[in-house]
């Protein structure tokens, strides 16, 4: 993957911002910082390796560019969810997790799993919380995901787009091939595979969608088949 900064000074950039961000005066553990960076880098690569869209290659190899918040809002994510799962600093953790909150205006809470295919477009306002994630999802602006009471979250499987405004809560169950369209708003109600969903709780029509409308629609070209 091509980088946009070295990968030792896009280390020192995150750290740099963490300070700026946090002046706290606790001192960063940078070798768990440079661990973290490094893990999430290549889930990063991962993730962008299955994205067809533009920005996400340059010259026909996958790119990152720090400077591009949808790429730095998923890298963020991959690191405080890595960091997490080892244990590291939670002081560390809790200011990358903020940092995105404090550049990015989206919530993505580093206990969360959310899927190694993830694809982010302009998600100001977004919180992704409580819920069973599959292997694909993009979002837009405005997103919310989350549980009502506990054990009562979403379920989604295999590929979903969210649109911008759209919400999923509660005991949901959503297939594969799934578009919430624009304004969208469910509460505890399951969705077939291969589906568009429209209308808000508790006025939703859930209509078939075939490949040829995901062509249409160019929300097909976001993930490659």
């Amino acid at each position: 993957m091509k980088l946009s900064l070295p990968k030792k000074d896009l280390i020192l950039y995150i750290e740099s911002l963490i300070l700026s961000n946090f002046p706290d005066g606790i001192k960063i553990n940078s070798i768990q910082l440079h661990d973290m960076v490094e893990n999430a880098l290549s889930r990063t690569e991962g993730s962008f390796k299955n994205i067809e869209a533009k920005y996400y290659l340059k010259d026909g190899t996958v790119y990152f560019n720090h400077l591009n918040a949808d790429h730095m809002i998923v890298l963020l994510y991959f690191a405080a969810n890595y960091g997490y799962k080892l244990g590291y600093e939670i002081n560390l953790i809790e200011k990358i997790y903020n940092l995105n909150k404090r550049l990015h205006s989206i919530d993505l809470f580093y206990s969360i799993n959310l899927p190694e295919v993830f694809c982010v477009v302009h998600p100001l306002g977004s919180i992704l919380g409580n819920a069973k994630y599959g292997n694909c999802m993009c979002i837009y602006q405005g997103v919310t995901i989350g549980s009502t009471n506990k054990e009562s979250y979403p379920e989604f499987d295999g590929r979903v787009v969210l649109c911008s405004n759209s919400s999923v809560l509660g005991k949901c169950k959503i297939g594969n091939n799934v578009i919430f369209a624009a304004n969208s708003f469910i509460l505890n109600k399951d969705i077939p595979d291969n589906s568009i969903v429209v209308g808000r709780h508790p006025d939703i029509k859930v209509m078939p969608i075939s490949k040829n409308e995901l062509i249409e629609m160019k929300v097909d070209i976001l993930f490659k088949k």
